[in-house]
Order: C-alpha cells, then structure tokens, then sequence
C-alpha cells in the first residue's frame, strides 16, 4: 500500500469558450485528453500523497483555464497535474460535491466487511463505491434482487478474506441479516471457501472420541469467540450443517492455524459445533464430568483445584467451560462467563453475573433437577437445567431442546429464528485504535520471517504438551520468553499471535502454562531466536541467539493495528536498519494463513 491506486470511471471535459472570441473547433481538446489518458494524467497520479487505504471518490468536478494555442504536450500535464491536485484537495479537506462521496477504506478486509455488511442490512449507498473498487463486478447475481449471491461471489474473488471480512460485517450488521441473506446453503458455501474446499460436516464423524486436550481447547476456543456471542445473541437455531459451517468460522477466528490441520486436532470441530448448537456456549461434557456425588471433578480438564498436571492445565470443576486456570469461581470475579454451576463450582454464590450459569448446588441460584447431563451434544445437554437467576425463561420458552437445537432433522420454522432459551447480548467489540497502539518493541513482528525455520506452526500443533492451547497461546507464549519483560498485553506480543486488544481478553485470561508446556515454548522459542540469529549472519550477537532477538531485532519503537484479518506495523524511516532489511526480516509477509491475517510493514 504505498503509492495509491486510482481508478478513474470515466472522464469528460466541456470547453466553455469566451463569447467575444469565435469558438474553437472541438478538436482541440482530443489530442491532450487523449495524451493526458495516454500517460501524463498516470504520472500525476502517481504522484499523489494520499493518506494509505482505498479513497473512492463518486464525482470530481474541476473548473480549469486552459490556453487552446499552447501545444497539446504541454495541454496534457497541466490537464493532468489539475486533476491530481483536485483529488489530493477533496481528500484531504473531506469535501466533495456529491454527499456520501467520499469513502475511505483503511484496508481490503475493512472494504469486503463493509459491503458484506451493507448489502446483508439492505443499505445501497455505497454500491458505487464497492462497483468502483471491484469488489462486484459486471455480471455478478444482481444485489438488489440476489444480495446472498452477490455477496458470495464478491467474497469467493477474495477467499483469504473470507472469513475476516464475515465476522467483522457480523459485528456491524447482526448474523441474522447475513442468514437471511443467504441461508443454510450459503453459510456451507461460505465454510467450503474458508477451509480451501472441505465442505463442513455435521455430526459426528465416527472417528475416535476427541481426548481431554482437544475438549479443553473447544471450551478455550469458543469462550473467546466473537462469532460465538453473536451466535447466542442471534437466537438463531438453524438446522444443519449451519452450526457445523460456524464452527469452521470459529476456527478461522480463533485457531486458523488448526483450520487445514484436522488431523491434528481430531474432534474438535464438532465440539465447537456443538457449543453453537448449545445455549450455554459449552460443547457437551464426556459422561464422567458429572457424578451422582456433590464437588466430583472430572480426571481432566484446564481449570480449578483438582487433577493432575497434563496437556490440559491443572484441573477442572465439573462443568465449568471458563478459560484455563480461571479461579473467579472461587475468587468472585464480577462475570464468571461460560461457567455452568455444576455441583462443586461453589465460589459462583458469590458471582454479581454468572453467564450461562445453571443455578445447581454451590450457586447462588436454585438446584436444578435431578437427572444425569447428556453427553452427545444434543438438545438434552441443556434440557435439564434451571434457568439462570438472573434471566428468567422467556414465556412459552421449551425446556425440552425440540424445535431443532439438536442435530438432526429441521424443526418448524421458527426453530429457524429464535432460540428456545435465554441467551445474554454480545458483549461489545473496542473499536480499535486507527492510529495504531505504540510499543517499544514493534520489531518483535520481524519474527514472523523466521516462523517457518523454526518449525511453524506445524511444529506447534504437533507438540502433544500444547494439544489444550490453540496457536495463539503458543505464540503469545514464546513472545514473552524472547523478549523477557515484555508486558502480557503489550501490542507486539498479542500481534505476534495475530490479535488485538479487542480479541485479547480471553488468551490474557489464559491459565498459566503447566510445567510441559513451559519446556515446549521455551524449546520453540530458543529455536525461533537460533533462526533468526542466523539470518542476521556473523555479527555482535552472532553466538547471542537470545541478544540477536531482544535487541537487534524486537527492540524498536512503533505503532501496531491489529484487527480482525489485518495487521499493521508503522515505524519511523530513520529508524530503518540496514542489517534487517539485508536479513529480509522487514519484508512484508502478506497473508499468512496460519496467522489468519494480512500483516504490513509501514516506514513513514
């Protein structure tokens, strides 16, 4: 993104002549339009100094005195060096003389959301602006009468944006507009694209049962989605493969790294359709979670006090699908979010709003029925359960699961649109930060150059001491361990694991890592230092990997946006450091698909 790009539609030039004067022959202005079409207007252009992104200007309206008898080269660059400055001027002022004509995009993934986001809500006033930039083309679906297609066709141009540019129109405009946009059989095409051609499949896949490690990274994944709240706020329950199809998307969101990699994560994408299909949020409980005795924990799991030390964490309260090492049950935090209230969560007594809680023994609110929990993801996971004290059932509400909640065949077609039970509103997404988060440490993103020497990320889902902790964990991790000091949130090390401040929440949260996972980053993370050292050649920190890292390399003042899909390092020019860009440590990586997302390096 640094010379812009300007497309002009079309061009046309009135001569307005004086009226003492006989006129001239409308000749004169073909040959300098035609030169200034031919090359001198592209000069001019590229000479623009324009704010970075996409700027779509719907009319330009530029008065110019032009002299018919000079010659028709000199015509041409004055025409042309107009036009430029005309365009610099309304962009820079914000002014412009049709309303709503000018648009400003900051990147492609931003201009894919946007009309994904307008065309699903119905909104057409900036048609133009996506015809303009490309993104619906000349015999697309039509998006007044076909918006579910039209959509479709723009996202299938633009696969590695796919996903990125869904959860970020979600967000705008309600995943309920995008449903009835294109239904059940757009959502499987949309996860058929995002997974480069592997059609979802619901229900179970009769492989072997999915381990503790890969249950404890389905509650991980789905507590920090921003797709799954916008799922239990939709109140929709559509048949399937539509859970099966947002499961793809939660892993494009949360763990893209794992999306291509199902072998190495065998299961999991029906545990996390499973937690869409639940009202709760949580993928069914294996049988043993729950016992007819009071506190029994499971044998496995990522939180609470009991088990042993494994993959997993350090233990989990049964029925809890809190993030890993999350004592707020027995602390009180404020918001205790995914936390069930099975029998021996005590400290949710003490919890001001307990999401999703069941009300069971130990909690604040009434004991649910007896009855063993279901274990098969379906409707009867939830069937049994009180509801929340602090939500009371809507009237009429089932109890029972029916109407489609389940898998297996559609209920009536309000099974199609609202939820049979109470679900909690999607918690508000930051806006982030145009101008980008400063840090010290904004070469810490040059890492990325090296990933793949290092072993990643297969390196990183093929360790069974990490099977509980999706790719970000890990690399968030090995962050803090290249670069000792670095603060948990500081924005380098969560875009190294491709978040931002806004999705960082649930992975700040996180359990601290167990004693083999420990020695799995530190492994990684010496290894990672060792490549690039070794791209950096002979030198002061040459049998220095962990110095070449923390201070030749990581160690530079910058500013970071990262976004759903894009992410962004600005640094200073002067402080452009030979040895790195002769090392390629400073070449844009582009998309990463591991990383899901685009990631760009700005010198200003």
């Amino acid at each position: 993104m640094n010379a812009p790009t300007v497309v002009i539609d079309r061009l046309s030039a009135t001569l307005r002549h004086d009226p003492g004067q006989p006129p001239p022959s409308a000749d004169r202005l073909r040959g300098p339009l035609r030169r200034a079409i031919g090359g001198s207007l592209e000069t001019a252009l590229r000479g623009l100094d324009l704010p970075p992104g996409r700027w779509c200007l719907a009319r330009l309206d530029l008065t110019l005195a032009l002299d018919p008898a000079r010659p028709e080269p000199a015509l041409a660059r004055e025409w042309s060096e107009a036009v430029a400055a005309a365009i610099e001027r309304t962009v820079r002022e914000g002014r412009t003389t049709a309303p709503g004509g000018l648009v400003h995009f900051r990147h492609d993934v931003e201009l894919l959301a946007d009309a994904v986001a307008g065309l699903a809500a119905g909104r057409r006033e900036r048609l133009w602006a996506w015809r303009q930039t490309g993104i619906l083309r000349p015999g697309d679906p039509s998006p007044d009468a076909s918006p579910g297609p039209a959509l479709l066709a723009a996202l299938e141009r633009h696969p590695q944006h796919a996903a990125a540019a869904v959860l970020r129109a979600a967000e705008q405009c309600g995943l309920a507009a995008l449903h009835r946009a294109w239904g059940g059989e757009g959502w499987q095409r949309l996860a058929t694209l995002v997974t480069g051609g592997e059609p979802p499949v619901p229900g179970d896949t009769g492989g072997p049962p999915p381990g503790p490690g890969t249950r404890a990274l389905a509650r991980a994944l789905l507590a920090g989605s921003r797709l799954a709240d916008l799922v239990r706020a939709s109140r929709l329950r559509p048949a399937e493969p539509v859970p099966a199809a947002w499961a793809v998307l939660v892993l494009a969101e949360t763990d893209p790294a794992s999306l291509h990699r199902a072998a190495a994560r065998p299961g999991l994408r029906e545990l996390l359709a499973q937690g869409l299909r639940a009202p709760d949020g949580a993928p069914a409980r294996p049988a043993h979670a729950t016992g007819p005795g009071r506190g029994e924990l499971p044998d496995r799991g990522p939180c609470g006090d009991g088990g042993s030390d494994r993959a997993g964490g350090e233990g989990e309260r049964a029925g809890c699908a809190g993030q890993a090492g999350c004592d707020g049950c027995a602390g009180g935090q404020a918001r205790c979010e995914g936390c069930t209230g099975t029998a021996g969560c005590a400290g949710c007594v003490r919890c001001a709003a307990c999401v999703g809680c069941a009300g069971t023994d130990g909690t604040a609110g009434p004991a649910a029925p007896p009855g063993p929990a279901s274990s098969d993801g379906g409707p009867g996971a939830v069937a049994d359960r009180a509801a929340p004290p602090h939500e009371p059932p809507a009237a009429g509400a089932s109890r029972t699961g029916a109407g489609g909640s389940g898998p297996g065949p559609a209920g009536s077609a309000a099974a199609d649109t609202a939820a049979p039970d109470p679900v909690r509103p999607a918690r508000p997404a930051p806006a982030p930060d145009p101008q980008g988060a400063a840090t010290g440490w904004a070469g810490l993103l040059f890492l990325l150059a090296t990933a793949a020497e290092a072993g990643l990320p297969d390196r990183a889902l093929d360790e069974p001491a990490l099977a509980a902790r999706p790719l970000p964990w890990t690399l968030h991790t090995a962050a803090l361990a290249l670069v000792p000091g670095i603060a948990p949130a500081d924005p380098a090390a969560l875009a190294l694991a491709g978040l931002g401040p806004d999705r960082a929440a649930g992975l700040l949260r996180a359990a601290a890592a167990t004693p083999r996972e420990r020695d799995a980053v530190g492994a990684l993370a010496a290894d990672w230092a060792r490549a690039t050292a070794a791209r950096l050649g002979s030198g002061p920190y040459a049998h220095d990997p962990s110095g070449a890292v923390h201070l030749a390399v990581a160690r530079r003042p910058g500013r970071i946006t990262a976004e759903t899909g894009w992410i962004e390092a600005v640094l200073a020019v002067a402080d452009t450091d030979p040895e790195i860009r002769r090392a390629g440590l400073d070449l844009d990586p582009g998309w990463l698909g591991w990383l899901g997302a685009v990631v760009r390096y700005r010198y200003v």
